[in-house]
């Protein structure tokens, strides 16, 4: 499993996190995620073998959340 965190500008309510935690969690490639409101950060823990970065961003973009990698320091 492989663990990534996205920046999410435009997450502004609780029913902005239930959106993107239930799209993201209907994957069956996706195994935990945790969306902070506060920090605009949702990390997704995944199977890198059968999904990737672009696909989760892509999904994030139809559901009308553009999103950005957060750069690891």
């Amino acid at each position: 499993m492989k663990s990534d965190t996205f920046v999410v500008e435009d997450m502004h309510c609780n029913a902005c996190v239930n959106t993107i935690t239930k799209t993201l969690t209907n994957n069956e490639n996706v195994s935990n995620v945790e969306a902070d409101l506060s920090s605009k950060e949702v990390i997704v823990e995944y199977d890198e073998e059968k999904y990737d970065v672009e696909e989760i961003l892509s999904s994030l973009d139809m559901i009308g959340f553009p999103a950005s990698v957060k750069k690891k320091h």
